[in-house]
């Protein structure tokens, strides 16, 4: 299976420094699983400012790691600010599913 994330961006932040490397990924590895918890949470109890809050929250790290469902984060920050009836649980779906899987690849490679 070819790789969820890329580590191009944080090896340019730290000049490539494994350790600094391997502090990120052990990060990611702990904060996710608990980040797409709450968001799940807040999604099923209709929450925007959570949804909003999480997403948010998890944007940068998606963004660090090159995964990609960013499109998605982005779609469910912003239904989390609007009153936008489209139902959001897809976009959710494709995060969870690309967050959870690039977790299980990070702690395979690390």
């Amino acid at each position: 299976m070819s790789k969820l994330y890329d580590l191009i961006k944080i090896k340019e932040l730290s000049e490539d420094d494994p350790d600094f490397i391997k502090a990120m990924v052990d990060t990611f590895i702990e904060e996710i699983p608990m980040d797409l918890e709450q968001l799940a949470t807040a999604i099923v109890g209709d929450d925007r400012a959570m949804v909003f809050e999480y997403s948010h929250k998890i944007k940068p790290t998606v963004d660090m790691f090159g995964l990609s469902c960013l499109y998605d984060v982005l779609v469910l920050e912003a239904w989390g600010k609007s009153d936008d009836q489209m139902d959001i649980k897809e976009h959710f779906m494709r995060v969870q599913e690309n967050l959870q899987n690039a977790v299980e690849q990070l702690k395979a490679d690390f």
